[in-house]
């Protein structure tokens, strides 16, 4: 099998490892391409069904190996990623079919012959699709009614154009052009959240003792720990915790500068020695070759043909996007950003390092904000004070009368929500940590997230002081669920009171859900309400959030750019 071959199988069997939440290593993968190669599997697999049969034999393979000796497969599931279905797939069906059919004979042709498709009239169709043209209706997802079932989010659809027409800042908004895109920058993002809600937990802490590999001195430290009283313990814990948590970076970071180390292997070696090239021209000569082979093997990485074409050129565009002065994004790399990188098309116009850069350049301010939100959550700030105090928000948003005490007064459950790093995720419900308030071309803000979110995701809470009077505010209240009960916004105000807003009745992504909590106080325990913000439909990256006024009066509150930059508080003093 050629090279090129081998690389467009390798990347396949990745991108099908990765979306199965499968994690998976280059020499592995080699030794299974090089395994079905030897057997045959191989040889004349030239379709795109063969080729998909052949990547449905590798994940066969896996499950495989997974039946009673979980511990030597190769490969590991990641949480709950890959599921066992009820039952087993109609065999009549798919590949199982394809699989499966005996093979024929000269003997057994009879009626082998295609039946003739009718072709539907195309009035009819667009009698169950709308007004779509047939070319168009071919590349759409099927579905009852011509609808996603599933109703993923349309990465590629402009953002502002569904609802409202909204100048968005570019400098603060990135668009994504494919979902392969979204899902590795997003992936990054959680990465961000995950390592310094750990690091705000635990505290920046440096080590001076090495680390060790020796079992008996492992054993021996443990021992003391058990030793010490609560709080010496705890301390150390909270140490070792913060130094696991640096450590996975620093593995991480240092690939980054693997081929210029390679590059120096390279220039010891003797030119005249080595073998003359043979093949198409790679753009790496004999000689880095012959040095990222040494340095994987002093390194202890796997030495298949494949996954030495794959460190190779992985490790060069690492180094060139560090010493282009790409810095966040390649901080919180993850597998899914690696998988980007390497599947990504030689043939394009823009380079690989152009377009992380183009990454870093748009999401350097999110990710720095993000940062600093998440290490002030995990310290305490439960009401998000902080989202309000950064230069872009507070030179926009003249709230001067407007204390932090005023938010601090109300139970952290009333102005936030329990909130688990552990559980970041895409498929996580809370994306409350991804809500930001970004500029517009104007001098006002928009509420979104930098992260898609999902249909029934929660964004946040919505500040306001719940009261229960037959009086109410036409424009700062929204009623509640049982008479009397409303919401008043008019005296406190938080990131999501930002939101834009339509008119009653109009289009909208979210909507305001109330919640009864039980707040303790003391030795008692009192009912109380709050309102969050959910997710109506798929929503996508820095798409503005669009809530539904509860009244006239309250979209012509909102339609004003004056009270837009008091945050619409009112005026006067709070009762």
């Amino acid at each position: 099998m050629d090279e090129a071959t081998r690389g467009f199988l390798a990347q396949a069997i990745r991108d099908a490892l990765t979306s199965s939440g499968i994690d998976y290593n280059e020499a592995y993968i080699d030794s299974l391409i090089s395994k079905l190669d030897n057997d045959g599997t191989l040889r004349h697999s030239t379709s795109l069904m063969e080729w998909g049969l052949t990547v449905i034999l590798v994940l066969q393979a896996h499950l495989a190996s997974q039946d009673g000796n979980t511990e030597e497969s190769p490969l590991r599931t990641t949480g709950s990623a890959l599921q066992t279905p009820p039952a087993s797939p109609h065999r009549g069906r798919g590949s199982y079919r394809i699989l499966n059919a005996p093979k024929r004979n000269y003997g057994n042709l009879a009626g082998a012959e295609t039946r003739k498709k009718r072709k539907r009239p195309i009035s009819k169709l667009s009698e169950k699709c709308g007004n779509k043209s047939p070319d168009r209706i071919a590349d759409e997802p099927i579905g009852a009614g011509c609808q996603n079932i599933n109703q993923q989010p349309d990465y590629d659809r402009v953002k502002g154009t569904h609802h409202l027409d909204i100048p968005v800042d570019n400098s603060s908004s990135y668009q994504a052009d494919s979902a392969y895109t979204v899902n590795a920058m997003s992936s990054i993002l959680f990465e961000c959240v995950k390592v310094n809600f750990a690091i705000g937990l635990y505290g920046h802490r440096t080590s001076g003792a090495p680390t060790t590999t020796k079992p008996d001195k492992i054993r021996k430290y443990v021992d003391e720990i058990s030793e010490y009283d609560y709080e010496k313990a705890i301390d150390v814990i909270r140490r070792d915790n913060a130094l696991a948590t640096g450590k996975g970076l620093q593995n991480r970071y240092n690939e980054t500068i693997f081929w210029k180390i390679i590059l120096k292997g390279a220039a010891l070696i003797d030119h005249t020695k080595l073998p003359s090239a043979k093949g198409p021209v790679d753009g790496f000569t004999m000689a880095e070759k012959a040095a990222t082979k040494k340095f994987m093997e002093d390194a202890g990485y796997g030495l298949g043909a494949e996954n030495q074409r794959q460190c190779r050129i992985f490790w060069k565009n690492l180094f060139q996007m560090h010493e282009a002065g790409i810095e966040k994004v390649l901080y919180y790399r993850t597998k899914e950003f690696d998988s980007y990188c390497k599947g990504y098309p030689k043939t394009s116009e823009v380079s690989l390092v152009d377009t992380i850069m183009k990454w870093e350049t748009q999401y350097r301010p999110h990710i720095e904000q993000l940062e600093t939100r998440v290490l002030r959550l995990a310290k305490g700030d439960l009401a998000r004070i902080s989202d309000l105090e950064n230069p872009r928000v507070a030179d926009r948003l003249k709230v001067h009368d407007f204390k932090e005490k005023d938010l601090r007064a109300f139970s952290p459950q009333v102005v936030c929500a329990p909130y688990d790093y552990q559980l970041v995720s895409d498929s996580g419900r809370d994306k409350s940590i991804f809500t930001f308030l970004l500029p517009t071309d104007g001098s006002s803000l928009f509420a979104c997230s930098i992260v898609p979110v999902r249909e029934g995701d929660f964004l946040g809470i919505f500040a306001s002081k719940i009261r229960f009077s037959e009086t109410w505010s036409t424009t700062h209240g929204i009623r509640g669920p049982i008479d009397n009960l409303w919401l008043d916004y008019s005296q406190v105000t938080g990131p999501l009171n930002q939101m834009l807003v339509s008119e009653p009745g109009g289009p909208a992504n979210v909507r305001l859900q109330w919640e009864v909590i039980y707040d303790d106080i003391g030795a008692d325990s009192c009912t109380s309400w709050r309102v969050s913000v959910k997710a109506t439909r798929p929503i996508m990256p820095f798409e503005p959030l669009v809530r539904v006024a509860a009244q006239q009066e309250q979209y012509v509150l909102h339609s004003s750019s004056e009270n837009a930059k008091r945050g619409f508080l009112e005026l006067c003093e709070a009762d």
